[in-house]
């Protein structure tokens, strides 16, 4: 996956979060245990790939995180996209 595409979805470059310096993305930083993002835990936990790859997508914990800005809904549908892909080749 690509390391600018997050656990979540959101295309880090893209993301006024990452631009301001508030989230240092998650795949190209190591996070501190007590300091660390709920979908990198989940996921790493899950030893998934991304939130798409999990039974649960989307979870009730993500669902009001995807409806917050247009770079979590764009994140939400690229999670969808991701989804049916792997769901189409099972």
């Amino acid at each position: 996956m690509d390391p600018m595409i997050a656990y979540c979805g959101v295309d880090c470059s893209a993301c006024p979060d990452y631009e301001s310096g508030k989230c240092p993305s998650c795949r190209l930083s190591e996070w501190k245990e007590d300091d660390i993002c709920m979908p990198v835990k989940c996921c790493r936990e899950k030893g998934i790939e991304c939130c798409a790859y999990c039974g649960s997508f989307p979870c009730a914990d993500m669902a009001a995180f995807y409806e917050e800005s247009d770079s979590h809904r764009a994140a939400y549908e690229r999670m969808l996209s991701l989804r049916n892909e792997k769901n189409g080749r099972e």
